[in-house]
């Protein structure tokens, strides 16, 4: 038998997963990772939502690479914009293309 109090410790250490729908109309879940100073995968591609909209996409590389890229992390980070996170493509189109489709995007609202 599983109390409720060890049902609500689960609860809490699951991370939170949320349906986002891309610009193009396709749908990610994507993970809620935290505060904007959370680690950083490599193989993961990431984005922080402000007010539910997506105001920046991207990986750990384009923070170290990218000064435009770094800067509007900072800004929306400064916010206390929430950072979600999704496997990231291998291939460079395909990373571009998803940067894309989440930017600017919203989450999915269930039609219930």
């Amino acid at each position: 038998m599983i109390s409720i109090a060890n049902t609500a410790d689960r609860e809490k250490a699951e991370p939170a997963v949320l349906l986002w729908t891309g610009r193009s109309g396709r749908r990610y879940p994507m993970t809620l990772v935290g505060e904007a100073g959370a680690p950083m995968a490599a193989e993961r591609l990431y984005a922080l939502e402000d007010n539910g909209v997506i105001g920046w996409a991207g990986t750990a590389e384009d923070l170290i690479v990218d000064h435009h890229s770094r800067e509007k992390f900072r800004k929306l980070s400064g916010l206390g914009a929430r950072l979600f996170s999704l496997a990231a493509p291998r291939d460079p189109l395909a990373m571009m293309t998803l940067v894309w489709d989440l930017e600017g995007s919203r989450r999915f609202a269930d039609a219930a």
